[in-house]
């Protein structure tokens, strides 16, 4: 299951970021990595550009963060 905490959702929607999105990015991500305080991160490409999704694993789901449009170099 994808839990989204108030935040992830309000950002979701204000940069255009869609549920569709963030599952790709989890079960497929690009890049992967740790975030601020230990906080996983996934990173995945689309056409407009890269979504960084910002999570907490637990047992058998996902918590959301935060969703960010990451324009890397």
């Amino acid at each position: 299951m994808i839990y989204y905490t108030g935040h992830a959702k309000e950002r979701a929607i204000l940069r255009g970021i869609t549920p569709e999105m963030v599952k790709s990015a989890l079960i497929k991500p690009d890049k992967i990595g740790i975030g601020y305080q230990g906080r996983s991160l996934v990173f995945k490409k689309f056409p407009k550009g890269t979504i960084k999704v910002v999570f907490i694993k637990k047992k058998n789901s996902y918590v959301i963060v935060s969703v960010i449009w990451e324009f890397l170099k």
